[in-house]
């Protein structure tokens, strides 16, 4: 069997960042400039710091915001999972951009 590739998250649900750290900039922008994210602080926290994790040599919030204006300034019209959506944008991203 081999050994898991997850990656492991060090922030619990319930703690919090640093407060000027990248988690903290990318949550605020989640909560008060993405219009119509449906923010939710503890899920997101160990969003963001799987994203982070997963994607180290992304700029994470300046594809967020990317997303946001490739969208109109409304990249949730008719979307389910916004996470999932955010995910697979910076995927992407990392795929072509920094690469």
């Amino acid at each position: 069997m081999e050994p898991d590739s997850t990656p492991t998250l060090t922030l619990s649900q319930n703690s919090t960042p640093e407060p000027d750290s990248p988690v903290t900039r990318i949550l605020r922008y989640l909560a008060h400039d993405l219009p119509g994210f449906r923010f939710e602080h503890r899920l997101d926290v160990l969003f963001v710091t799987e994203l982070l994790a997963d994607f180290p040599d992304t700029d994470v919030l300046e594809e967020i915001k990317t997303f946001r204006w490739y969208y109109d300034n409304q990249p949730f019209s008719g979307v389910k999972n916004q996470r999932v959506v955010i995910r697979r944008w910076v995927a992407r991203a990392a795929r072509s951009r920094y690469h």
